[in-house]
């Protein structure tokens, strides 16, 4: 069966729909011209059509299987935080991205906890090479447009950004502390060439197309443009139609964790 168009998504709206595409339009076209959640295997075999299911599948239950890497990450959020790590979906996907791709640089911008950042070091460590640099204005209060919509919406008292992180993965990650829009320009004099892009920091129009402008001519031919939280407004969505670019929304949900909530996260192909 065909996926609804965007059209068809329209005309189904629900009256509470409705009411809210007329309080935040551009909010409400973003979910309407979004394509509809798939999972992390089905996410990869969009995007790496050169890559065998098998091997997609041999990947994503490598992650899975990674049982001492889950306890430890586990022990250390419970010690802070009273409650085990959110295993979104999307992890999963990050986890085959890295394995396939086997990229040299990956920048981020937005660490926090620093859960998707662990995932992304434990898979270059399984590769035996590359680097995560990460970009982070540390949330020692609630940050608007950002981590006031988390569960937990500020670091942990006397905790940095990435304090989950297991010791023995950080050989491999650089953290810069700042505002993206400083801090990303000077990035890429020194890494002008890389070959994964994810968004997680500042979640606004103008802070997410500047983000994503900034790193296109830096990413290599092939490489990823992620995104998380593509449905707070639609700047994901312009940038990729203005660049012809086919992507496509990871669901929230795996083996580990469930949510409610849709935030979209957004995965594309140079």
């Amino acid at each position: 069966m065909s996926k609804p168009s965007a059209a068809q998504r329209l005309l189904r709206m629900s009256a509470v729909d409705l009411w809210k595409w007329v309080r935040q339009p551009r909010l409400e076209w973003a979910k309407v011209i979004t394509p509809a959640r798939i999972p992390a295997a089905e996410a990869a075999a969009v995007l790496f059509p050169e890559i065998g299911g098998d091997q997609i599948e041999a990947y994503r239950l490598e992650y899975l299987s990674s049982g001492d890497f889950f306890e430890e990450v586990s022990s250390r959020m419970l010690e802070k935080r009273k409650r085990r790590p959110r295993w979104i979906g999307w992890l999963e996907f990050f986890y085959i991205a890295v394995r396939v791709l086997r990229p040299q640089v990956i920048c981020e911008t937005g660490v926090f906890d620093g859960e998707s950042s662990s995932t992304t070091l434990l898979a270059l460590a399984r590769n035996g090479e590359g680097t995560l640099v990460s970009v982070d204005l540390p949330a020692v209060q609630g940050i608007a447009s950002s981590t006031d919509r988390m569960q937990d919406s500020d670091l942990p008292r006397g905790c940095d950004p990435g304090w989950i992180i297991p010791e023995h993965l950080r050989g491999r990650w650089r953290l810069f502390l700042g505002d993206s829009k400083v801090m990303l320009p000077k990035i890429f004099e020194e890494y002008p060439q890389i070959d994964i892009f994810f968004h997680d920091s500042l979640h606004t129009f103008e802070h997410q197309y500047f983000e994503y402008s900034a790193a296109w001519p830096h990413l290599r031919q092939g490489g990823l443009l992620l995104s998380d939280d593509i449905l707070w407004n639609h700047a994901f969505q312009k940038f990729c139609g203005e660049k012809h670019l086919t992507y496509v929304n990871l669901a929230e949900r795996n083996h580990h964790y469930w949510t409610n909530f849709n935030e979209g996260f957004g995965a594309a192909r140079k």
